[in-house]
C-alpha cells in the first residue's frame, strides 16, 4: 500500500468547485443531512478523503484524520470532504456519522467516481490536499498525517521536507 509523495514537477491545479459539484449539486452535506455550499470552501486547503466503512486501514486512518481535523478547523483555513468508496448508503451513513467534516452526497455516484479518476486511485485511504487555488500539494496526505500528524500542516512540500530533516538530525543524536 504505497503512499508516496508525487516527484512530478509540474504543478497540477483544480478547479475545487468544479470537481466538488455536479450539474444538479453546488453543495456537500455533513453528517447532520445539513447542506454546505461548495462556495464556502473558497480560500481554504482542501483534503480530499477517499475511505470505506469495509477497509480495516481506513477505520484505523479515520481517527487520526479526526484529531488533526479537530485541531485544524478552529484556524478556519482547513477543510476536510470525504469521498466514500461505500457500496451502499447504510454503510456510507453509519461511517459518515464519526466525521466532522464534510462529503460528496452518497448519491451523487457520478461525482464519487469522476474524483476517483482524476486522482488515479488505486488504494483507500487516500487523502490528497489541495491549497487555496486548487493546486495538489500532496497525495501523500494518509502518510503525513501518520507520521506527523498536526505538524505537518499546512501540507506543504516544504513543510513535510523540513520535517524530515528535524527527524534526520534527532536520528543522528
Amino acid at each position: 500500500m504505497a503512499d508516496t509523495q508525487s516527484t512530478d514537477t509540474q504543478a497540477v491545479f483544480h478547479d475545487v468547485h468544479a470537481i466538488l459539484s455536479s450539474s444538479e449539486r453546488d453543495f456537500l452535506v455533513r453528517n447532520d443531512g445539513n447542506q454546505v455550499k461548495i462556495e464556502s470552501l473558497k480560500g481554504k486547503k482542501v483534503g480530499l478523503y477517499f475511505s470505506a466503512s469495509w477497509c480495516g486501514p481506513c477505520r484505523q486512518f479515520t481517527p487520526a484524520l479526526v484529531e488533526v481535523y479537530d485541531e485544524l478547523s478552529s484556524k478556519g483555513d482547513f477543510e476536510v470532504v470525504f469521498v466514500s468508496r461505500d457500496k451502499d448508503e447504510e454503510a456510507f451513513k453509519g461511517y459518515f456519522s464519526k466525521m466532522p467534516w464534510l462529503a460528496i452526497p452518497f448519491s451523487d455516484s457520478e461525482a464519487r467516481d469522476s474524483l476517483k479518476e482524476l486522482f488515479k486511485l488505486r488504494v483507500i485511504p487516500y487523502l490528497v490536499i489541495l491549497d487555496e487555488n486548487g493546486k495538489v500539494l500532496t497525495n501523500s496526505g494518509v502518510g503525513i498525517i501518520r507520521e506527523h500528524g498536526v505538524e505537518g500542516y499546512p501540507f506543504t512540500p516544504e513543510k513535510i521536507a523540513q520535517l524530515a530533516e528535524i527527524g534526520k538530525a534527532k536520528e543522528a543524536t
